[in-house]
């Protein structure tokens, strides 16, 4: 019987094996620990190919995308607007493109070329695009282009200053976060100078350890700290100059009175309306209120009224308003045309008048006009300061609802912003004050956060509110003039009690069908805390609505606002 001998697996191949299962798991742990040679494509990066190209914004990618023409980045006017500069204003209807300085309108058209000899603008799928170029001439920006190759791109920031500028020991590679285990997006070689650029925003980074940089060629991402040295700073200097919207001033403290004109004849109420008014330093008498569409507007001036003011030592900004129902704001400004229209016929009647200002009084401004309307604001303002008139423009009360009035804009283009700060509660709202002394604050305080103090005036009522509720819970309210309140009170023998909150006297009365009545005063007490407040925040002056319904003793109150500075 033949013996079977057991094989015997040799050394050699143990070791194989070992070696073997080593390996797969020091490529197992080189995987999970060491770092990703992944690479990301300049399109997965940045999104785009062909003409479009990206927009990086303080080195951040934008939604928006610009398109590339004749080696130039065309950027969309809504991005543009919204992000950089809201003053490039685009006409479709008439194909102009404006833009206001303090001198002069400029105009453009799909024809216009830069210095460059390429379009300032171009339309494509029924939106404008503006190149560059244009953008940079208007605006305080720094512009880097990168538009050779397949992925095109343009840098975009704010400039600071200076740049931090680092070399680079030996090659390395840039990744797509600071991680070994981020995708490379680039390349560097020691020869590079990198810049530093600020991270993501909520970006969590070790900073001892990585980096966010940029290179020449306009690739942004992560390299290792390690790999930096000689860091320095180098400057850059911005050529751009701001340009500077000047304002005109009176010297004195306003005291504005408006002066309700609704027929010619009225004008010759000048002299009663101003006889107590020893304070009073400008008047702005309702003249011109607007009609249809097409810049026409109706007119009640008057140069007899102009030169008995300017006798009494009084300024005249005549008032424009809004309030016919034939007018649609936002249609009627919509159109350059229409804009110009309505600037040179007020400027043909201030001339003709005498007037020293303008004091535009268009209400209930609507969201979708908001454009149409500061772009007016700002060519009347060229037109006024060319003059040397006074523009000044009324606005409510600070509320959310109101918000998009752009009160900042206003503040730059106009000589004066009145806040019209009354009417807390009106026909429709729940009764009280027309104008509580926290409300009135509130207005002043908040405006400011948007309008400069020296130019900043505080609008006041000479009227308040006589409330009714009925048995059945239902409210209504009817306007009294300062004197008819205190008539009211006479006529009904009440005593009105002091209310600390509205800063103001308040009465209440049951009459014979068992209805209630209220009124919050407008005196000599409330009024004085307003004149209180406006001097606490240094404003420019005071706007009264409106001249003739006052009790006399205000304007003791209004003489010492003017003789204090």
């Amino acid at each position: 019987m033949r013996s079977r001998k057991k094989k015997q697996r040799s050394p050699l191949f143990a070791l194989l094996l070992f070696a073997f299962f080593l390996g797969l798991g020091g490529t197992a742990a080189y995987r999970r620990y060491g770092p990703s040679s992944e690479r990301m494509t300049e399109e997965a990066l940045y999104g785009v190919r062909g003409e479009r190209t990206a927009i990086m914004y303080e080195y951040e990618l934008q939604k928006a995308t610009a398109i590339c023409r004749d080696q130039e980045a065309y950027l969309p006017i809504e991005w543009v607007q919204t992000i950089l500069n809201k003053r490039f204003y685009w006409d479709a209807e008439e194909g102009l493109l404006l833009y206001a300085l303090p001198d002069q309108v400029v105009r453009m058209t799909l024809e216009s070329r830069g210095e460059s000899g390429r379009a300032l603008c171009v339309e494509e799928r029924d939106k404008l695009w503006l190149s560059a170029e244009l953008v940079e001439t208007y605006t305080g920006i720094r512009v880097e282009r990168f538009l050779d190759g397949d992925v095109k791109r343009i840098f975009i920031s704010i400039p600071h200053g200076e740049d931090r500028v680092s070399g680079v020991r030996g090659n390395t590679v840039l990744r797509s976060r600071p991680s070994i285990k981020g995708s490379i997006v680039g390349e560097v070689s020691e020869e590079e100078r990198l810049r530093s650029i600020p991270d993501h925003p909520n970006a969590v980074t070790d900073t001892k350890r990585w980096r966010r940089v940029m290179t020449k060629g306009g690739v942004t991402g992560y390299v290792r700290l390690r790999k930096l040295y000689a860091e320095e700073t180098v400057p850059y200097r911005s050529t751009f100059e701001e340009p500077v919207y000047r304002s005109k001033r009176l010297e004195e403290p306003i005291v504005l009175g408006w002066h309700q004109v609704t027929t010619k004849e009225a004008n010759q109420g000048i002299d009663s309306v101003t006889a107590s008014a020893k304070g009073l330093t400008v008047i702005s008498p309702t003249w011109f209120s607007l009609r249809g569409n097409e810049g026409e507007y109706q007119s009640l001036a008057n140069r007899s009224y102009v030169e008995a003011a300017h006798r009494k030592g009084l300024k005249v900004w005549a008032l424009i308003d809004n309030f016919d129902d034939s007018v649609t704001l936002g249609a009627m400004l919509k159109r350059s045309s229409v804009r110009e229209r309505l600037i040179e016929n007020l400027m043909r009647d201030a001339e003709n008048f005498g007037l020293d200002g303008i004091n535009v009084d268009f209400e209930l401004l609507r969201r979708d006009a908001v454009k149409q309307y500061l772009q007016f604001i700002r060519e009347l303002s060229v037109a006024c300061r060319r003059r040397e008139l006074y523009l000044s423009v009324d606005v409510p009360n600070p509320a959310p609802y109101n918000a998009h009035y752009d009160r900042e804009e206003l503040g730059v283009f106009c000589d004066y912003v009145i806040n019209m700060g009354y009417d807390e509660h009106t026909g429709g709202d729940p009764m009280g004050s027309t104008s509580s002394i926290g409300f009135f604050r509130a207005g002043i305080t908040d405006t400011l956060k948007e309008v400069p103090a020296d130019k900043l005036i505080a609008g006041v009522p000479f009227y308040t509110r006589i409330w009714k509720k009925e048995r059945n819970g239902k409210e209504s309210s009817e306007i009294v003039t300062m004197r008819g309140a205190e008539k009211w009170m006479e006529q009904y023998r009440l005593h009105p009690e002091w209310n600390e909150e509205s800063g103001q006297y308040v009465g209440s009365r049951v009459t014979d069908d068992g209805s209630v009545q209220w009124i919050w005063m407008e005196e000599e007490r409330s009024m004085a805390l307003k004149l209180e407040a406006i001097r606490a925040h240094a404003l420019a002056g005071i706007a009264c609505w409106k001249l003739g319904i006052e009790k006399n003793e205000i304007w003791e109150l209004m003489s010492d606002e003017k003789s204090t500075e």
